[in-house]
């Protein structure tokens, strides 16, 4: 997968990203709106709506995933309620293929070249794994959630 637009604030466990010019705090101050897979261009997007500094600009921001390669939405802990299913716990580059565990598959360093997915920690212990061509992140504005 090749990030356009970004870049994690760490290859794993991070919860903040960095691009169109701010750090969006998506464990602190974002909450998770949606997960979307549109068959017609195989393509899925990841909304959040955030507060903080990047709201002074936009009311959230979408992760927009080109040439979908895989997608894997885990179960949740059905124990805890669903508000935690809005905040991230974590975001992590992985290796690809499977293991018992994600942590046996994230690297301190990463080369430009080496193959990853994405992996989304949710507090509800929710994962969303996902590996496209492409991932670009997007701003949007309070418009753009009416529509």
């Amino acid at each position: 997968m090749k990030i356009l637009n970004f870049e994690l604030s760490l290859p794993y466990h991070c919860i903040e990203l960095r691009g169109l010019d701010f750090v969006w705090d998506l464990h602190n101050a974002g909450a998770f709106l949606a997960l979307t897979f549109n068959t017609s261009d195989n393509t899925a997007s990841m909304k959040w709506r955030v507060s903080g500094a990047p709201s002074t600009t936009f009311a959230g921001c979408e992760l927009s995933f080109v040439g979908l390669k895989l997608l894997i939405i885990s179960a949740r802990d059905e124990d805890l309620p669903y508000s935690e299913d809005l905040t991230i716990s974590g975001i992590s580059k992985v290796t690809p293929g499977s293991a018992e565990k994600w942590e046996y598959r994230v690297r301190r360093e990463w080369n430009s070249s080496d193959p990853f997915h994405l992996l989304f920690h949710f507090q509800s212990q929710r994962s969303i794994e996902i590996d496209a061509d492409t991932v670009q992140l997007i701003g949007w504005s309070v418009l753009d959630l009416q529509q």
